[in-house]
């Protein structure tokens, strides 16, 4: 951070304040030209010119979906092995990797500048059969091979792993037993349908990506190069001081608001973590609880609104519907997520003592308070687009690209302002918000990149398992399994979810359940949005599904705990948010609005949820509770969401709101002590 001083920029908004601190951009003479400085300078400049090129897109459209695609496809790749070049390389395994990213990066350039002249004789030979050639064919088997790669060395093993098992699949059907016997295809039509024909690569999940997804990750990076991430940790902190059980409630906060910008649980524990995780460390709370509790609110932003994780844009497209649908489906059920959330950490903070009183308060250094002056003109870059991205999703009902575009094109002149209004107006104000705005662009390409790959890399997944059939066969096998038993059929759609999430980043999770699982709960009658959000839910929970529990790794990383206490305990407290799907399936109305039903269902549901966190906890804010005192929470928890008649929810939740105000207050006993005066 540069020194503190009237030319400095203004301190605390957790961006960098001194041209000395930003990265360098332009060399300074000849003698820094360097290969090292002259990547970064591309890697600069492919970021400026890849956001330029998707605001014109966005304002203009004036190209095919796909045609698009293929240009975001090799400007992503192209960064993302601009960013894998190594200068510092330890031995021979890395300059190999070098020469592989350096070859790769050429070869995907050529590739798509390929594709883009022949792009229209690709699109008639796809809709009228016409004939391919074999240089078609070559270029796009390397694109395949490039997606890839790309998707194994972002993402490890397992997502590459699962593309070339599906290419496997697809050649070698005949071979298979039962469900997974079909015909079998040979490799010059895997590569046609997956490339050529412009789908399997070029299907609708890159598609999504190029203009949906994309666009929003951006916005993310640019927040970011701004400081936004910092005012998030910051705000968590200001608001989480006011309470008592303010030092875990920071995590929450900051988590949720962090993650409704990243969409990601394990890059939203990675950042939001690294803060608040040794802060609960500081104020005694044990390691593993910390990073539980990290882990739980950093799964939950992806299902909030109005950003949401890039699967929610994904389910947008699968079912063909508006943004703006999804947001108000997950609406409810993220905010009972969230006051799930915030009764385990105030509950548990009691039990454990990890209260917050005044002096603590007192003791937090002034700077790191927010008056009110300060939060509306530091947080207005955020907050303008914010309130922009609501009213052009929700009222207007514009697409996600559109809407981010005005976001970003808003996000841009409002943080010069807020630069020149709390720092001296001057060209070295400008030159630092000119710089953060660069770097911004830099940091929501690499961010992209990587996504970017998984996209293309499942779409090719996703073409053979649905051109062999077994999609549909899955779906249909699962129900005859279940006997048509709804509830039978949900836990299997449960289950299926969170095996083909565990190790998945949350969009490549999503997007396999969704093909092979969805169908079933629709054939029973579900709702098609209550159904892709059952799925999506478990896909993303298993984000903290042990064995593999990317987040909660993360985070034990963090804290210096054990993996498996740490997935222990998450599952014990965030066991609520594995009940959430359940809840809305049962209860559709939380997800199709219906006036003064939906109200009442969300607030008896809330109520439900104070019961099931106090049997979770063990504690009902007066005693510790043995296991029939828990078990009876549980049930009248479980009582109130379940039971289908409206009257005996209102009067199950009366009467549990009426109970933990005078075992609150002190006027009755809990039934701890109550059992034990008997």
């Amino acid at each position: 951070m540069g020194a503190q001083g009237p030319d400095q920029g203004h301190v605390d908004d957790g961006s960098v304040n001194d041209l000395d601190d930003l990265p360098e951009i332009i060399p300074r003479s000849a003698d820094d030209l360097s290969l090292e400085r002259l990547v970064r300078i591309a890697l600069y400049t492919l970021g400026v010119v890849t956001v330029i090129w998707h605001l014109y897109y966005a304002s203009s459209g004036r190209m095919p979906r796909s045609q698009h695609a293929n240009i975001h496809l090799g400007l992503m790749l192209t960064a993302f092995y601009l960013a894998a070049l190594n200068f510092s390389p330890d031995d021979i395994r890395e300059r190999l990797d070098n020469v592989v990213s350096a070859g790769l990066l050429v070869t995907i350039v050529a590739c798509t500048a390929y594709v883009h002249i022949h792009y229209w004789r690709w699109l008639r030979q796809a809709r009228e059969q016409y004939i391919y050639t074999n240089v078609d064919l070559l270029v796009g088997a390397v694109i395949m091979v490039i997606t890839i790669h790309a998707t194994w060395k972002a993402y490890g093993k397992l997502l590459g792993l699962v593309t070339v098992a599906a290419i496997g699949y697809g050649y070698f059907g005949p071979m298979f037993p039962g469900i997974l016997n079909h015909g079998g295809f040979d490799l010059e039509t895997i590569i046609y349908s997956n490339s050529v024909a412009l789908n399997g690569v070029y299907g609708f999940l890159l598609g999504v990506g190029a203009t949906w997804v994309v666009i929003f990750i951006l916005f993310a990076g640019i927040i970011e190069s701004y400081g936004g991430m910092d005012y998030v940790i910051k705000l968590g902190r200001t608001i989480g001081s006011r309470i008592s059980s303010g030092i875990p409630q920071v995590a929450v906060v900051s988590s949720m608001l962090m993650g409704s910008i990243t969409g990601s649980s394990a890059a939203n524990v990675a950042t939001t973590g690294s803060f608040t995780i040794p802060l609960m460390q500081d104020n005694k709370i044990e390691d593993k609880y910390a990073a539980s509790i990290e882990s739980i609110a950093s799964t939950g932003g992806q299902i909030l609104p109005p950003v949401m994780g890039s699967a929610a844009f994904l389910m947008a497209d699968i079912i063909g519907v508006a943004f703006a649908d999804i947001i108000v489906a997950a609406l409810l059920p993220a905010l009972l997520f969230y006051v799930g959330m915030a009764f385990i950490v105030h509950l548990s903070a009691h039990r454990y003592g990890w209260l917050m009183d005044e002096d603590e308060f007192d003791a937090i250094p002034e700077e790191e308070r927010m008056g009110v002056l300060e939060t509306l003109i530091s947080t207005a870059p955020y907050t303008i687009p914010l309130v922009i991205l609501i009213y052009t999703l929700v009222a207007l009902r514009w697409d996600p690209m559109t809407a981010g575009m005005w976001a970003i094109l808003s996000l841009i002149p409002a943080a010069l302002v807020r630069d020149l209004i709390l720092d001296r107006p001057s060209t070295h104000t400008v030159k630092i918000w000119g710089r953060r705005t660069i770097e911004g662009c830099k940091i929501g390409v690499v961010n992209m990149a990587p996504l970017t790959a998984v996209l293309a890399s499942l779409g090719i997944v996703i073409q053979i398992i649905t051109q062999t059939g077994f999609a549909l066969d899955f779906s249909l096998r699962m129900v005859s399994i279940a006997g048509g038993v709804f509830i039978a059929v949900l836990f299997l759609a449960m289950v299926a979810s969170i095996l083909f999430g565990l190790g998945m980043p949350t969009p490549a999770a999503y997007v396999v359940v969704a093909v092979l699982t969805a169908p079933g709960l629709i054939q029973l009658g579900v709702g098609e949005i209550t159904a892709h959000m059952f799925v999506f839910y478990f896909a993303l929970l298993s984000t903290i599904t042990p064995p593999v529990a990317l987040s909660c790794a993360v985070a034990c990383g963090i804290a210096g705990a054990s993996f498996w206490d740490v997935c222990k305990e998450t599952v014990r407290l965030g066991l609520f948010a594995f009940l959430i799907p359940w809840v809305f399936i049962i209860n559709e109305p939380l997800i199709y609005w219906e006036g003064t039903t939906t109200a009442l269902l969300f607030v008896t549901t809330s109520v439900g949820m104070l019961a099931v966190v106090i049997a979770l906890v063990g504690y009902d804010l007066q005693a510790k509770l043995n296991a029939i005192s828990r078990g009876l929470y549980m049930v009248v928890g479980l009582g109130i969401w379940f039971v289908p008649n409206m009257a005996a929810k209102i009067g199950l939740s009366v009467f549990l709101v009426v109970w933990v105000i005078a075992v609150f207050s002190e006027t009755i006993p809990s039934i701890e002590q109550f059992m034990a005066s008997r």
